[in-house]
Formats: C-alpha cells, structure tokens, sequence
C-alpha cells in the first residue's frame, strides 16, 4: 500500500511545521504522509523500517545552518528526492540560505510565511519534480552575485594574472564542466549532459576549485563570466 503513497520529510522543530500546517498538506494532497523530527537519523531509520522513500526533504534553515555537512548526507540517502530549505519571517538568514545555495546540494526555497494556496502550490511543484524559490530572494541573491562578480574582477586583476589564463589551464572537461556551472546548473543536471557520474563532476568542480583560485562553485562561475564578459568587450 504504501507503494502508492508520496511522503514529504520535515526536519526542524515541530513548531516551525505546526500541526495545522501540517493538517493543511494531507488534507489538501491526498495520498501524502508527513514525518517531522529534529533528528535525522530517527527519520531514516523509521523510514527503512517501514520500507518508505521520501519525495520531498524540508530542511529548517536553522537545522541546516547547524548541520551543514549533513545535507550531502541526505542527498546520498535520498538521491531522487527533492530537497528544499524552509524559513520563517524575512530574508534575515540570507547568509544561511547562500550558503546552503552554494554547496549546489539545496536548490529549493520555501518561506514558511506565504499565503496558504500559494504554499501548497509551491510545495505540488517539488513534489511533482519541479523547483520553487520566491521571485524576491531571487532577486536579492543575484545582487549579492553581482558582488561576487565584482569581487573575482578585482582578485584577478590584483593577481596579476590573466582571466584566459586562468581559464586555459583547465582541462577541456573541466571547461566544460565550469561552462555548465556558470549556467546554473545542478550536479545531477550537468552528470547526465556529459554522461558522467555525479561523484566524477564533483572531482572536476574541486579541480576547477583548486586551479581557480576560489573558494567555492559559486565564485568560480562569477570568475568565468567576468573572464567572458572581459573577453567579449575587448573583442
């Protein structure tokens, strides 16, 4: 029976998925089973018990803010499940919420605040594999990238080294690989473009990383489009 039942995991504290929330989704998502609990390891393990596979995984921001090295645990756990951070009020965790972004892990936000058709709505779309993320953390986020974009300009130029430089010692998949990142797109998305493994992109994104000079995917797609942008106004 259970084979034909979808089940949405909540991991945070109970009052940030209250019960008529919570009410709300089973009532108005027939066929959806609910699981809150602030421990991970409860949840996975009612889940082999019980024989299930979550569609959809809620992250509270605070709990993954806290528990960062565990997201990729849930990945590799769930690996067709939709993962999505949840949080409460205003944007005023952004850095969370990046930084999460940023591990390419997390691509899905949901304010726990929005009206409550609008919600569901969101919610439907992961579950049905499809993403969500407000219009205006969007537009927020791209801000902070033009500042990352900003900030690689002027680490290359400090540098003394040039961008195409930087860019031709990348092997051609490693190119490629950076091509599709700046691109934004996912690990998974870019594994099944070149045919590869996830764990062999994630190979490539800590070559590309490590030859670049960054910090992190984030920064190393902002360095690529200004090298091009560079590029592009010099031609």
């Amino acid at each position: 029976m259970s084979k034909h039942l979808r089940y949405l995991f909540f991991i945070g504290p109970r009052d940030k998925l209250p019960k008529p929330l919570e009410n709300s989704l089973v009532r108005e998502l027939p066929g959806l089973v609910v699981q809150v609990s602030t421990d991970w390891d409860v949840l996975v393990e009612k889940a082999e018990q019980e024989g299930i596979l979550p569609s959809l995984i809620l992250v509270d921001e605070a709990f993954a803010a806290t528990n960062a090295d565990l997201l990729q645990v849930f990945q590799d756990t769930y690996p067709n499940a939709i993962l999505c951070l949840t949080f409460n009020g205003e944007y005023t965790s952004r850095l969370h919420i990046r930084k999460c972004l940023k591990t390419g892990i997390i691509n899905n936000v949901i304010p726990m605040n929005l009206r409550l058709d609008l919600w569901l709505y969101a919610i439907q779309i992961m579950l049905h594999g499809g993403s969500y993320m407000p219009p205006d953390l969007v537009e927020l986020l791209e801000i902070d990238r033009s500042m990352q974009l900003e900030k690689a300009r002027k680490a290359t130029a400090a540098s003394g080294v040039s961008g195409v430089h930087i860019v031709s010692s990348l092997t051609p998949r490693e190119r490629e690989v950076l091509e599709l990142i700046a691109r934004g797109q996912q690990n998974k998305h870019i594994a099944a473009n070149l045919s590869l493994s996830e764990h062999t992109i994630k190979l490539h994104i800590h070559h590309i990383i490590s030859k670049m000079g960054v910090s992190n995917r984030t920064e190393a797609a902002a360095a690529y489009l200004q090298i091009h942008r560079s590029a592009g106004g010099n031609g």
